[in-house]
């Protein structure tokens, strides 16, 4: 009963589950439109952050073009050259190359890392033989915690032969107030020096934890004649806090309103169910008043019944035991005076006499004893021994085969009653099998009574002699009077027991009579 309270009604789950699946199915469609806002304000964000980007790497291409055109106009002057340079050794190292026996060699340099009269080698002088108009970045290469990287411009910004390279170094983590201000602040940002994210290629970056994970988005940036890649994540939903939470939130809210919804499901469901109860234990009460009222009504008709025929046949079976009894001693000396032999006519009217006499006299015992019911006079007896005397004081007639399964069992009862019962259901067996057949007697004791059962396999009773068969004075037989199955009841509830009455397959009947173990305190009850 206890699990039965506790285990929510199906109602009740239901309510719960679908209000919980709405709430999940808005948590994902929040989330997923809050996660594309985020996406397009990162993209937006990235995007700005590339053109701000190849602004800055334009203002390199921009601050070039005045040595260039310096060195146009003064013919490849050296002094020319260094004074324009001036501006921009700061960053790293201006070179002015021309290109001898297929070798450019530095005519002019200022900052540091190279020197007049080197023959450029390696990217760097790729670059500078790549070098037009526009303005053509070099690979970025990583030495150490330093990226750097050149840039170059050639004809016909200047002489057919000669070029311009700036090369920078410097730390990509270092903080500028470029990368401090809009729209770096809000993300988290790595420049690279090739069209797809390379570490080797790493030029600028605001974090140091890269490769950057999470939602990240790209944006190429325009280097002069190249294409670098810009990559960026947020540091923080660009949506803002409430949208990064709503999804969290309108599911919480949801799962709540769910147990909200479910608790006060669950409580109809149990005031229903519980007002069901309440009417099916009062109609159930009910109807046991009214089944107990009509016994009661039935009892006590049957009670008066009973007396009025308990009072008829006391009359009828007093005043015919005497003239009975006449009759059979009339019999006897008729056939003493007459002597033997008789006739064949006289033995048949006497024989006609003596038995009908014979059940005259039987009618009149048994109405006898069913109208003058004593009490039990309880004791041990052995059940066994009591239905071996009734089987050899009543043995089957011809054509009947009777068996037993009686082990010595003991039981408290009146032994002359029990033999009684066990005489009257083997002359109701015997009579159910007019034309022979097997008659079964057993014994058994299934913990609470002992039962005595006597099974035959002759035609069955039909539903309507079943539920009259106890009835005084009713029978199906010619020649019953209509009283031993009744006596038999009587019997068995003064002794607070048991009766039933059953067909067995494939055919026959079985009538089982159970005796309680504690007999004495179902007769004192």
């Amino acid at each position: 009963m206890a699990g039965k309270m506790l285990r929510a009604s199906p109602l009740s789950v239901s309510a719960v589950v679908v209000v919980v699946a709405i709430s999940t199915l808005a948590f994902f469609a929040t989330k997923h439109s809050a996660d594309q806002q985020n996406k397009a304000l990162l993209q937006n964000d990235t995007d700005q952050g590339a053109v701000l980007a190849s602004s800055i790497l334009g203002n390199l291409a921009s601050a070039i073009n005045p040595i260039a055109t310096g060195i146009s106009l003064s013919n490849g002057s050296i002094p020319v050259f260094e004074s324009e340079a001036k501006a921009l050794a700061g960053a790293g190292g201006v070179v002015f190359a021309r290109q001898e026996n297929g070798h450019y060699v530095v005519l002019g340099a200022a900052g540091h890392g190279f020197t007049t009269g080197q023959v450029l080698t390696g990217s760097v002088a790729a670059t500078v033989a790549r070098a037009t108009a526009t303005v053509t970045p070099g690979p970025v290469v990583r030495a150490g915690d330093h990226a750097t990287v050149g840039f170059a411009v050639g004809p016909p910004l200047v002489p057919l032969g000669d070029a311009i390279y700036v090369q920078v170094t410097l730390d990509p983590f270092t903080a500028t107030p470029v990368t401090a201000g809009k729209p770096f602040a809000a993300l988290r940002v790595a420049l690279y020096g090739s069209r797809s994210p390379d570490p080797g290629n790493l030029f600028v970056a605001t974090t140091r934890q890269l490769p950057l994970t999470g939602p990240v988005a790209r944006a190429p940036v325009t280097v002069g004649s190249a294409t670098w890649t810009l990559e960026a994540e947020a540091r923080a939903p660009l949506a803002g806090s409430f949208a990064a939470h709503a999804p969290l939130f309108i599911l919480l809210l949801g799962i709540l309103v769910a147990l909200v919804v479910g608790a006060t499901v669950e409580i109809l469901v149990r005031r229903q169910r519980y007002a069901a109860e309440l009417v099916a234990q009062r109609t159930g009460d009910l109807e046991r008043s009214l089944r107990e009222l009509r016994e009661a009504q039935d009892a006590l008709v049957r009670g008066e019944r009973l007396s009025a025929l308990g009072e008829m046949a006391s009359v009828i079976g007093h005043e015919l035991r005497n003239p009975l009894t006449a009759v059979t001693n009339a019999l006897f000396l008729i056939r003493h005076e007459v002597g033997e032999p008789v006739s064949d006519s006289l033995e048949t009217h006497l024989a006609m006499a003596e038995r009908e006499t014979d059940k005259a006299a039987t009618l009149a015992s048994d109405l006898t004893a069913f109208v003058r019911p004593r009490d039990p006079v309880l004791e041990d007896i052995a059940l066994g021994d009591v239905v071996h005397e009734v089987i050899q004081s009543t043995p089957p007639p011809a054509g009947v085969l009777l068996s037993q399964d009686v082990p010595p069992i003991t039981v408290v009862a009146d032994r002359l009653q029990m033999a009684e019962v066990v005489t009257n259901l083997l002359t109701n067996a015997y009579q159910a099998l007019p034309d022979g057949g097997s008659v079964r007697v057993g014994v058994r004791d299934n913990g609470t009574a002992v039962v005595l059962s006597v099974e035959d396999d002759g035609p069955g009773i039909d539903d309507v002699t079943a539920a009259r068969l106890f009835e005084p004075f009713f029978t199906t037989k010619p020649n019953g009077t209509g009283l031993g199955l009744a006596i038999v009841r009587r019997v068995v509830e003064a002794h607070g027991g048991t009766i039933t009455v059953e067909n067995v397959d494939p055919h026959g009947a079985r009538i089982e009579v159970g005796v309680p173990s504690d007999v004495r305190a179902k007769v004192r009850a």
